[in-house]
């Protein structure tokens, strides 16, 4: 019998009733759910199992891939940026890398990224696994990539270059390559357990198997099917693909680290003593910045790469910030009631017909149900 261990305020006990009911039933095989309130924890609970044959229970220091949630983290360290300064979210990003201007990219801007707008969702190519661990090599393939369409005109998500070139403008910005950057000036700091390029095996030992989908997502477009279909698929779990630095997927993380993070966003860019970041910068990256309907998710509100609320995806609040990857992990912040929360599962799911792509659907909007009711119970 899946077991659940750690604690959970009696306030917000309808999540930890709902994590529970997913454990017992095995809509999730193991996973941990976490949430902070005014930066405290109120939410930490870890259950059932890291393997298929359930012969390894989920420990509280388990790790899993959280695929696109990992982007949350990319726009944080974007705005850091931005706002030490350095990034003009408006100039051509060819500015700070003169190399990334050509077939048409002069002109690209790292607002246009962020929104998912900037012509460039994918490589232009088939990219092999392994490719995908050279950071220099993806950098040299968006170098030489052409326009795939006139920045700022069509919405369609990107799935790895969002990473790539925003990792890119912070390794030229800060002196750090991304991963260095993210570890010092975030995750340790923090004292967050999200990890990007994690090459030590006794740290990779803790990685829970994942289980897949028994079907792939349908994608409604050509283009969207073409941005999501450049790079092959194998299993994640693997030395090589758990030590690979990829900015837009390659997260590892529990619950509690992504909490602690959507903590300091939460809390205004302050936590513990130690500012982050100014609320300026976060006022403008929860302004509407584009709201379209995107040729991968459908309509979409952007906040400068957040997710808001809206009437096609809504939030746990009108004023929540957040977003998710593949499977259904996911981080949800909020000012207003000052509430973050992540989420990290193994089992990868689809919505009921595994046809839709936002994966995770029907548990992620029941359990943001569920935070949302408490958010306005507390405000």
């Amino acid at each position: 019998m899946a077991e659940v261990h750690g604690f959970c305020d009696e306030r917000f006990q309808t999540l930890e009733d709902k994590f529970r009911h997913n454990i017992s039933t095995g809509i999730d095989l193991g996973g941990s759910l976490a949430a902070t309130l005014d930066g405290e924890f109120v939410v930490d609970l870890w259950g059932g199992y890291r393997d298929r044959e359930r012969t390894r229970p989920w420990e509280q220091d388990t790790l899993s891939f959280v695929f696109s949630t990992s982007k949350a983290m990319v726009i944080i360290a974007t705005l850091m940026m931005v706002d030490r300064g350095l990034l003009d979210l408006d100039a051509p990003i060819a500015q700070y890398w003169p190399a990334f201007a050509s077939n048409g990219k002069g002109a690209m801007t790292t607002r246009q990224v962020l929104v998912h707008r900037s012509g460039l969702p994918g490589f232009g190519q088939q990219i092999a696994w392994d490719q995908t661990h050279d950071w220099q090599h993806m950098i040299g393939v968006l170098e030489a990539a052409a326009l795939w369409y006139e920045p700022g005109t069509i919405s369609c998500y990107h799935p790895q270059t969002f990473g790539f070139i925003l990792g890119e403008l912070v390794r030229r910005l800060s002196g750090m390559p991304f991963d260095e950057f993210f570890r010092t000036e975030i995750a340790a700091p923090l004292n967050a357990e999200f990890h990007f390029g994690l090459s030590d095996a006794r740290d990779q030992a803790r990685v829970a198997e994942l289980i897949y989908p028994s079907t792939s997502m349908i994608m409604p477009s050509a283009m969207g099917e073409r941005a999501f279909n450049e790079i092959e698929a194998r299993d994640w779990v693997t030395p090589n693909r758990m030590a690979a630095v990829i900015p837009a997927s390659s997260g590892l993380a529990t619950a509690k680290g992504i909490a602690t993070i959507g903590a300091m966003m939460a809390m205004g860019g302050e936590l513990n003593g130690r500012r982050f970041m100014s609320t300026d910068i976060i006022d403008q990256a929860t302004t509407e910045q584009s709201y379209a309907e995107d040729e991968v998710l459908g309509w979409c509100r952007y906040g400068l790469g957040f997710g808001l609320d809206s009437a096609e995806f809504p939030g746990p609040t009108p004023t929540s910030f957040h977003w998710g990857g593949f499977g259904g992990s996911f981080i949800t912040m909020d000012r207003t009631p000052r509430i973050s929360c992540g989420f990290v599962p193994n089992r990868l799911l689809l919505d009921d017909s595994e046809k839709v792509t936002r994966p995770g659907n029907d548990r992620l909007f029941d359990l943001w149900q569920s935070l949302g009711e408490i958010s306005r119970s507390l405000a």
